[in-house]
């Protein structure tokens, strides 16, 4: 686990400039120079953050932090971040923590994952999901593809802690 220097784990605000919490965002990425460019991008913006290198640490540290949003790998080793996902999305403590994935996975596989992940309703769930009232088990708030800028990262981060 990483955290950034302001950050405790401990319980102890950490009251931003104008006088109120920062939002804590969880950052899961097994690559650790994404990991220190998207911490960059979020503490340059006034975000805590907290990061895991995988989606097993990255669902234990969700549970622990209980974080405002959580930025998500989908191909990691232990526990993927689509696994990851469909575990926030079943615990009733995680399941409205938006998510945002952050993937490459389109160019590895050759798949649009972005129009797979967002676009398309799941098969065989929408209509329990619409009976539920739940939100879709595995669908993310959004999806951006690697390699992303800063300004398209925090535009979509705001963008989503707005909704």
């Amino acid at each position: 686990m990483s955290t950034n220097k302001d950050l405790s784990i401990e319980g102890q605000a950490i009251i931003g400039e104008e006088g109120r919490m920062p939002k804590r965002i969880l950052i899961v990425d097994d690559d650790p120079d994404a990991i220190t460019f998207t911490s960059s991008v979020v503490e340059d913006n006034g975000y805590d953050y907290v990061s895991a290198d995988n989606g097993m640490k990255g669902l234990a540290l969700a549970k622990k932090v209980k974080p405002d949003l959580v930025l998500l790998d989908l191909i990691m080793p232990e526990k993927s971040g689509m696994m990851m996902l469909q575990e926030m999305k079943k615990d009733p403590e995680l399941r409205k923590i938006p998510v945002i994935i952050l993937s490459g996975a389109s160019e590895e596989l050759g798949v649009d994952l972005k129009d797979f992940m967002i676009k398309q309703p799941l098969k065989g769930r929408k209509k329990a999901v619409e009976a539920s009232g739940e939100a879709q088990l595995t669908k993310p708030n959004a999806f951006l593809e690697k390699p992303f800028g800063a300004d398209e990262l925090i535009k979509i981060i705001r963008k989503v802690l707005e909704d």
